[in-house]
């Protein structure tokens, strides 16, 4: 991430610098581009780091519920609250969508959901609040898994990626194995 980060600092820092050399550009509009320089690179280290790190397996947290982030390809898949579970070695998630738009989820694509039996999808339950939450198994943290959604509306498949962020695990010295 660190080299990701430098790189995007000095391409944007040229960008501004090149901007400030051309004719017409005055010192007023090369401030503002650095400005907007500057403002990107933090943008862009304070991003999560998602898929770009080391996957973290259950093997190496300890037992225990942490709140975490649960980063989604697609704004129609909104999730409001998670809670990722370990136990004996394996990782779950309790997922809470912000709508009751999906009747079932899967952990692949919408083509393999599609081929899949009923047993192998995952429905939701309605919690106090009436949001729908669904418990999914999780392979790793910061790294893309392939999730399907079923549309009570549409009556399809839509694929998303699920992306569990270690970085909103608030993983003491002693959680990591």
């Amino acid at each position: 991430m660190l080299k990701k980060t430098l790189a995007f600092a000095l391409s944007a820092a040229l960008c501004a610098f090149s901007l400030a050399g051309c004719a017409g550009n005055s010192s007023g509009s090369a401030k503002a581009s650095d400005a907007d320089s500057q403002e990107k690179t933090e943008q862009a280290a304070d991003a999560p780091e998602g898929a770009s790190a080391a996957p973290i397996t259950a093997d190496k947290v300890a037992d225990g519920t942490y709140p975490i982030t649960v980063d989604s390809s697609s704004n129609m898949f909104k999730i409001v609250d998670a809670q990722l579970i370990v136990e004996n070695g394996s990782m779950h998630c309790v997922m809470t969508l912000s709508g009751t738009g999906y009747g079932k989820l899967f952990m692949g694509t919408g083509d393999e959901a599609a081929a899949a039996s009923e047993a192998d999808f995952i429905p939701y339950v309605e919690n106090a609040e009436g949001k729908y939450t669904y418990d999914v198994p999780v392979e790793a943290l910061d790294e893309d898994i392939a999730c399907a959604a079923w549309s009570i509306k549409k009556e399809q498949w839509y694929d998303r990626t699920l992306v569990f962020e270690s970085a909103g695990v608030d993983l003491r010295a002693d959680a990591l194995k």
